[in-house]
């Protein structure tokens, strides 16, 4: 759930909004479906703070239901879910935008802006990872009308850093941060309790 499901999903944020290491975890659930000697959890809810950004980040997940679940940006004005497609929808109580919803202009039932390049066509995949991934935006990304194979811009950015010098952006401190991120909220759900990063020890208590 942690080391290989919200590993993605933290990246895919990370990458978009670099909020790094958190100050605290939570995490709680337990074995409630799957039993079948397993030892960690097949239902999980995890909270993470970043007090210094005002911000939380939520992962809530479980392995006894397939229904799909966006990943959602939540702001004052707007939220914006991101998949295979993306939608931004107005928030009833925006500032930035009370004067167009007044008016009648955006309609904060239905989605300011909705791209979906892919249509909700899956090509050439076949196992349920794959399809997972491919449903989270994970597998592949559209670039000038064509699809491209997110692995083949990976491999692009690292060859040219090989030729031209320079970092990928997903590099090693991105690596750490995520690592050290999902540690904390397995830890929190292993110990039973909240746990912090201490930035000068460069460990968790």
């Amino acid at each position: 759930m942690l080391g290989q499901l919200f590993s993605h999903e933290y990246d895919a944020v990370n990458q978009l909004m670099r909020i790094g290491i958190p100050k605290s975890a939570v995490s709680s659930g337990g074995i409630y479906y799957w039993k079948d000697n397993r030892d960690m959890p097949d239902t999980l809810q995890s909270v993470f703070e970043y007090p210094e950004r005002e911000l939380t980040l939520m992962f809530s997940a479980t392995l006894a239901n397939s229904r799909s679940r966006g990943r959602v940006f939540m702001g004052h004005d707007a939220s914006m879910e991101l998949g295979e497609s993306l939608s931004i929808t107005a928030n009833y109580d925006s500032t930035k935008y009370q004067k167009q919803m007044e008016s009648g202009i955006i309609d904060p039932n239905s989605p300011m802006i909705t791209i979906n390049p892919g249509s909700g066509d899956i090509d050439a995949v076949s196992s349920a990872t794959e399809k997972y991934y491919s449903s989270r935006g994970l597998t592949s990304t559209y670039i000038d009308g064509v699809a491209v194979d997110v692995t083949h811009l990976h491999l692009k950015e690292w060859i040219n850093c090989i030729r031209n010098g320079g970092e990928t952006s997903d590099n090693i401190d991105r690596a750490f941060e995520e690592g050290i991120t999902i540690l904390m909220a397995q830890k929190s759900y292993v110990e039973k309790r909240r746990v912090e990063w201490d930035p000068i020890q460069r460990k968790i208590v």
